[in-house]
């Protein structure tokens, strides 16, 4: 068998030190992280882009895990909106949402995302982000409905704040990076206590952010920004290809005294690391 991009990358990086990146002083701290496989010093990356942050990279193929900044990546943040993967099996196992392409009315309501100005499904909901369908459905969930879903299948610190529908939003609801992986990872293999039909549903939704060589990128990102805590990107997904996917999971502000791009840099982060652990295609191959 061909051993796996990631496995030959992890093997380089071993002896390679993490960057001790700061963390916003109001995070909490999750429970202690599976041991590292190995840590990998990808702060030139995040430097690149005026910033410090975290990435895990977890290939199931061969159990191995690489991390760029362990303690970041045990650290629970706000999930901001990569938390509309674990909402929408929320919405479908709840009922909520029995269909992905029903189209949803828009409420009229001018936000500062034009996307999001109009009609939309849960399938082009995810796919622009759109606030006010998530939380319009969360809305209908309730706290009732949550507390039930949390007690089978936890996702971070479980927690939803007074308003529902701002516990993704106010930094009520918080999850890690080793957490976002063992979640995605246990959804690309039906093992996440929802139907397998939902699970697979989805899977086909998440948004496809890049393909190259036959590889496709599919992952969902977050922005979170909420005083006084440091304005936090956030991409998770994985990597499909002939050897089965890989999964990542990236968070990052900016740097003290730096600029910090974070709409267009959080997808240049990762992309820029999945190339350099040989797990995406380099420039010009």
């Amino acid at each position: 068998m061909k051993p796996s991009p990631l496995l030959l990358a992890a093997a380089v990086l071993l002896a390679a030190c993490a960057a001790d990146a700061p963390t916003p002083p109001t995070t909490t701290a999750s429970a202690a992280p599976v041991p590292a496989d190995s840590v990998a010093d990808w702060s030139q990356v995040f430097d690149a882009e005026g910033a410090v942050g975290t990435f895990v990279l977890y290939d199931p193929a061969t159990g191995r895990t690489v991390r760029h900044d362990p303690a970041r990546a045990a650290t629970r943040f706000s999930p901001a909106s990569t938390s509309k993967i674990f909402n929408s099996l929320v919405f479908l196992d709840r009922g909520v949402i029995s269909d992905v392409d029903s189209v949803f009315a828009w409420d009229g309501v001018e936000r500062w995302a034009d996307a999001w100005n109009q009609d939309h499904s849960l399938r082009s909901g995810i796919e622009v982000s759109a606030v006010w369908l998530f939380q319009r459905a969360a809305g209908t969930v309730g706290r009732d409905g949550y507390a039930e879903v949390f007690a089978r299948q936890p996702y971070g610190n479980s927690t939803m704040s007074d308003s529902l529908e701002m516990s993704w939003l106010d930094g009520t609801w918080r999850i890690s990076a080793d957490e976002q992986v063992r979640f995605l990872d246990d959804l690309l293999h039906d093992r996440l206590a929802f139907s397998t039909d939902d699970q697979a549903t989805v899977r086909e939704i998440v948004p496809v952010l890049d393909e190259a060589d036959g590889l496709v990128l599919k992952g969902k990102t977050g922005w979170y920004v909420h005083e006084p805590d440091p304005e936090l990107g956030w991409l998770v997904g994985w990597v499909e290809g002939t050897s089965g996917p890989v999964v990542f999971a990236m968070n990052a502000e900016a740097a003290p005294g730096r600029t910090f791009d974070l709409g267009p840099a959080r997808l240049r982060i990762v992309v820029a690391i999945l190339r350099e652990a040989g797990v995406w295609p380099r420039e010009g191959r």
